[in-house]
């Protein structure tokens, strides 16, 4: 099982890290990120878009360093995204989804769709934290490109679903 953990921390790391460099790349990007957060007050909106990135960077950080507090971290985050994501929908809005970068797809069920398997990876990484086992080369060959092939299919998931989802209100 510590494999699995593996895994979930390198999965959960690269999708964090990836999202915070989406945002933090330059001005224009963390602003671009901020003008998506549409129900907060002006004024605030630029802070708490870099605070955001931050805090993306911490947990991506403490899954590296500390997993079971990391998954905690990562846990809680991606409950908030996807209560803020929820909540968006609810009250009609939406904005782009400034996750990844520069996408212009609204704001969807796809977001809480990705944001649920992410805390069903929290959940499996969290119960493999507390197993314990031996760390092999074998086992990190393994675990390490599943976690980084997991982390690249949930980042383009939008692009993915795109692919399979029915087009709506096409021509």
């Amino acid at each position: 099982m510590v494999h699995v953990l593996v895994a979930c921390q390198v999965l959960l790391a690269t999708v964090f890290v990836v999202s915070a460099y989406s945002k933090l790349r330059s001005r224009a990007a963390l602003r671009s990120f901020a003008a998506t957060l549409g129900s907060l007050p002006g004024p605030i909106r630029f802070p708490a878009a870099l605070a955001t990135a931050i805090v993306e960077v911490v947990a991506a950080a403490g899954l590296v360093v500390l997993p079971r507090a990391g998954l905690a971290a990562g846990g809680v985050l991606l409950v908030a995204f996807s209560t803020w994501i929820a909540v968006s929908l609810r009250g009609g809005r939406r904005e782009p989804c400034r996750c990844f970068g520069a996408s212009v797809t609204p704001l969807g069920p796809v977001h809480l769709v990705r944001n649920g398997l992410l805390l069903l990876v929290v959940g499996l990484g969290a119960a493999a934290a507390f197993t314990g086992g031996p760390v092999t080369v074998a086992g990190l060959a393994l675990a390490v490109p599943a976690g980084l092939v997991g982390a690249v299919l949930l980042i383009a998931f939008d692009d993915l679903a795109d692919l399979f989802l029915p087009v709506s209100g096409g021509a």
